[in-house]
């Protein structure tokens, strides 16, 4: 099977708190830790390092079996089971340090993100992780609820043909909150 989501190094690995957010984002344990086994990945230790490509090829099956909604789910569980800095006091703080909390949670070339403001609650931001764009976009989401008091977050993409999903190499998405 060739993965859809491809790591951008076979060295890149996943913290394995970040791991645990399939199991926590799907609406069954059960299929949860049967992808994760399909795909190498058994007992998941929180401080552990594992196989980037793995992971992926977890989302791979995922997006296959259950779509873009059980991707979302599982990316708005990340802020919950990931370790977050807590002097992060609101929103513009939360994505000015995106990219500091993505790569403390992968190591080895594994992509990550670029934050622009463009305005006084909105942001422009480029994704260029390998992970799926609903993913994504559940993560971003949830991390910026985190924040500003689970006041909506409006996430779109700046252009609907340039998404990973595609297979085209980032996805810039304009975030509004």
């Amino acid at each position: 099977m060739t993965a859809e989501y491809e790591a951008l190094s076979p060295r890149a690995q996943v913290k394995g708190n970040a791991m645990l957010a399939i199991i926590s984002g799907l609406m069954r344990r059960d299929i949860a830790l049967q992808i994760l086994a399909k795909n190498g990945i058994g007992e998941i230790d929180p401080e552990a390092w594992y196989p980037e490509q793995s992971w992926l090829d977890a989302f791979s099956e995922i997006a296959a079996e259950l779509g873009d909604a059980a991707l979302y789910a599982i990316g708005r569980r990340i802020p919950s089971v990931i370790d977050i800095p807590d002097d992060i006091e609101n929103e513009r703080e939360a994505l000015e340090r995106l990219d500091e909390v993505y790569q403390a949670h992968h190591r080895g070339k594994s992509g990550g993100y670029t934050v622009s403001f463009t305005g006084e609650s909105s942001a422009r931001i480029e994704s260029d992780n390998p992970r799926p764009c609903a993913y994504d976009m559940g993560f971003i989401t949830a991390f910026i609820e985190m924040f500003n008091g689970g006041k909506p977050v409006e996430i779109t993409h700046e252009d609907d043909m340039c998404c990973r999903k595609l297979r085209y190499h980032e996805c810039v998405y304009l975030v509004r909150w």
